[in-house]
């Protein structure tokens, strides 16, 4: 209880005679109990104000409910943000057919994107991250997903790019699950790195769940359940795309640097494809100056509802940086195969020699090349060299498949900031229809980025397809690209 000021001062000031008052000394002896009584109210003053302030606490209701949740002054330490923003100009001709005389490969356009995200550090084993995109595009390059909704690339839409819940040491355990929409990347993206991109990899994400098994401080297992595409939710449609399967990595062999091995599989449940791929890759990265990276695969399973699948693919690479130089030059070579259909005339009898590009279909051997490979219902000049598209369902995405590319390049920094690189790749095909040549082309590329900081930079990439003697019965002009970039990342 706040408790009252004595008034015994001020009833005798009251009481005094008004003759008293001209005494010099009672003044005096006035002016101090008037003092004493000020010092008394002060007191009491603050007192009320410091039990006030007791009572609004007791009574206020807590901000945080849960032992897990955190104070709003805690969001700077647990939350992060960070994103980018990317501008691109484009020009692109031919990058479908070899034919100057029609337009509708030849584009001129901006393509800008911006992704935010935030990373919650809930607590120590538990984060959360959300991830939004947009890009702009031009408003006819998205795809239309299941029954005419629009995708992912259409302009002025805003999407979930990331959205997972990742739990460490789950239970106590060496094992962490990563739940939601999620982004996999493994080693070179040979075989797993674009997801649902669509035309010209706005995302890679994967909505499932993922395991990892930590069963060293070197070797971990993942085991995957994604879905790549999710068409009606009704069994009954049988128009799902799903990833499964498992992927080892270890960095404990004492003469490799990095070993994998995977055993992955592709159910696309509207051509009757259930392939099961196996393979490995070996990579390092030598203080002497050299790298290599060594991948292969075999697929096996069931190509369609009538064909099996026995196919298989390569990719080599190896370099050497001459690191005593100033601008520490790097040379390379690369090799990759992927194999194709022998008779590829015959798409119902037999079996499927021809690679399936699993979610290898992003521009590992360049932009212009993937372009090139994008499976369109028709107006590829592919066509004309074998049945490319016929093993997938998937608009958009980039088709790898009965191919050879031998490559030779080089990179180098000019300067502190800018880097170059170019090269140059031949290009095969395994198998193509009767009397058509198996000459694919010639391929050039070159880039050049400008780091003006740590968080922005500025890009030029340039590509040549010279095309050869399988095209003889069609227009040869040449496909190119190029583009400049700007990039801020934070």
């Amino acid at each position: 209880m706040i408790k009252k000021i004595s008034a015994a001062a001020l009833t005798a000031l009251l009481a005094l005679p008004v003759g008293a008052l001209a005494s010099p000394h009672r003044v005096q002896d006035l002016e101090k109990q008037m003092a004493e009584m000020s010092r008394m109210f002060n007191q009491k003053m603050a007192a009320m104000q410091q039990e006030i302030a007791a009572l609004k606490q007791k009574q206020a209701v807590p901000v945080s409910t849960t032992a897990d949740s955190f104070s709003p002054a805690d969001w700077t330490r647990k939350v992060k943000l960070n994103g980018m923003v990317r501008l691109r100009g484009y020009d692109l001709q031919n990058f479908w057919n070899f034919d100057n005389s029609k337009d509708n490969d030849h584009w001129n356009v901006f393509r800008l994107k911006g992704s935010l995200k935030a990373t919650i550090q809930a607590t120590k084993d538990v984060t959360t991250v959300i991830q939004l995109t947009d890009q702009t595009y031009g408003e006819g390059v998205g795809v239309d997903t299941h029954n005419g909704y629009e995708g992912d690339n259409r302009d002025n839409k805003v999407f979930l790019d990331n959205a997972y819940i990742n739990v460490r040491n789950m239970f106590n355990l060496p094992v962490d699950m990563t739940f939601g929409r999620q982004n996999l990347i493994y080693g070179s993206g040979f075989v797993i790195l674009d997801g649902q991109s669509q035309f010209a990899s706005t995302s890679i994400y994967f909505d499932g769940v993922k395991l990892r098994w930590h069963a060293t401080d070197k070797t971990f297992l993942d085991l995957l359940y994604m879905k790549d595409q999710e068409g009606n939710r009704d069994n009954a449609s049988n128009d799902d795309i799903t990833l499964s399967g498992a992927y080892l990595t270890s960095t404990g062999c004492p003469y490799i640097g990095k070993s994998e091995f995977y055993i992955l599989n592709r159910d696309d449940e509207g051509l009757g494809k259930n392939i099961w791929m196996y393979g490995l890759r070996l990579s390092d990265k030598l203080s002497n100056g050299f790298d290599y990276s060594v991948e292969a695969a075999i697929q096996r399973g069931d190509a369609n509802d009538i064909q099996d699948q026995k196919a298989w693919g390569t990719k080599l690479d190896a370099g050497y940086t001459f690191q005593k130089l100033g601008m520490r030059p790097r040379i390379y070579l690369g090799y990759d195969y992927l194999s194709g259909d022998k008779d590829p005339q015959n798409t119902t009898t037999g079996d499927n020699e021809g690679w399936d590009v699993f979610y290898g279909g992003w521009p590992q051997f360049g932009d212009l090349l993937a372009w090139k490979y994008v499976q369109i219902p028709s107006g590829n000049a592919l066509e004309n060299v074998y049945n490319y598209n016929h093993q997938s369902s998937t608009t958009g995405e980039a088709v790898f498949s009965n191919l050879q590319i031998m490559t030779l390049g080089t990179s180098a920094h000019l300067l502190k900031n800018l880097a170059a690189n170019i090269s140059y790749s031949k290009l095969k095909f395994n198998h193509t229809y009767a009397g058509v040549s198996d000459d694919f082309g010639d391929y050039y590329q070159g880039k050049l980025k400008y780091q003006y900081n740590k968080n922005l930079s500025f890009s030029m990439y340039g590509a040549l397809i010279a095309p050869g003697d399988a095209f003889n019965d069609t227009p040869k002009n040449n496909a190119t690209e190029a583009y400049w970039e700007t990039e801020y990342k934070f």
